[in-house]
């Protein structure tokens, strides 16, 4: 599999819409109503059944900047839909702003899955909070010299605040905001920071035990030097740790999709949406990282992805 290591911005989201109640939907393998509406073979995510504690309904998506495999494939495939309960049009608090609707136990179970638009209801539990303990535990056990990659705010950091106070953390924070070094040294946070993009990363101190990238990798403008530049900066047996996330597909009324379009700010600012797959692909066996853990996105999980890479 090919794949470019420079694309323009392109959107990580796109809507479904409330298209019609579905009064009286019965979802069962045996006489499942979608048999009746033509919806079991519709071959396409573009169309979902909601199962919601308000009633069923069908909605749809007609976004323009994803292909119909691209949207089967995160949306059926993988089991990512959410349902958007915020105030605003800026989710700034994911576990507050959205609420997780996974493929029905019903659907699970039927033989026409593969081409059904499929039915989705709440999440039995909250994925997202088992990513976030997973993640905390993967950034806590980290040692020595630690970079992390599109710093942002750094809202993990507390995962290793005992460490870097007991000297057993130097945690450097690389991000081409100016914003984010005034904000933490306001704060008096004992981190050192480094301005820029890591494919440019200038570095003329001892090798790096790890290297963190949360979030960020669908903004590294270069693959190639990107990983380049991490593969030099990382000492053998070094420890890579990527998460990720795909693109979200969001359960929106119409005016407030609208509104969200409306209201957004600052653009496209990812340059793909990959998965850990395509990730893998892509280093191939042109860079010296081993996989030690991979948690793909699963209908079992939230739509972010976990790789822990070591430096061969």
């Amino acid at each position: 599999m090919n794949h470019p290591v420079r694309a323009e911005a392109v959107s990580n989201s796109f809507d479904y819409t409330p298209a019609r109640r579905l009064p009286g939907f019965v979802l069962d393998p045996v006489r499942c109503t979608a048999r009746e509406l033509g919806l079991s073979i519709v071959r396409s995510s573009r169309a979902v059944v909601l199962s919601l504690p308000s009633g069923t309904l069908l909605a749809v998506t007609r976004t323009g900047d994803f292909d119909d495999d691209a949207i089967r494939a995160i949306v059926h495939g993988a089991g990512q839909l959410y349902l958007d309960v915020s105030d605003g049009t800026d989710l700034s608090d994911f576990a507050r702003d959205v609420r997780q609707l996974v493929v029905s136990r019903a659907c699970a179970a039927c033989p026409d899955l593969p081409t059904c638009c499929a039915a989705y209801e709440p999440a039995p539990r909250s994925f997202f909070a088992e990513d976030e303990a997973l993640l905390r535990a993967e950034l806590a056990v980290l040692r020595g010299r630690l970079l992390d990659v599109g710093a942002g705010r750094m809202p993990y950091r507390d995962a290793l605040d005992d460490a870097i106070r007991a000297g057993e953390v130097e945690y450097f924070a690389l991000d081409p905001d100016p914003d984010v070094e005034a904000a933490a040294r306001a704060e008096g946070s004992p981190i050192r920071f480094l301005a820029g993009e890591v494919e440019d990363l200038a570095w003329d101190g001892p090798l790096l035990d790890a290297a963190f990238a949360i979030r960020s990798l669908n903004h590294f403008r270069d693959l190639d030097a990107a990983f380049g530049r991490l593969r030099d900066l990382l000492r053998p047996d070094g420890t890579l740790l990527l998460v990720e996330s795909l693109a979200l597909p969001l359960v929106r009324g119409k005016r407030h999709a609208e509104r969200a379009h409306r209201d957004a700010v600052g653009g496209f600012q990812h340059v793909r949406n990959w998965s850990s797959h395509d990730v893998l692909a892509f280093l191939g066996d042109r860079y010296p990282f081993a996989v030690e853990l991979h948690r793909p996105v699963a209908r079992d999980s939230c739509d972010q992805w976990f790789l822990r890479l070591r430096r061969t």
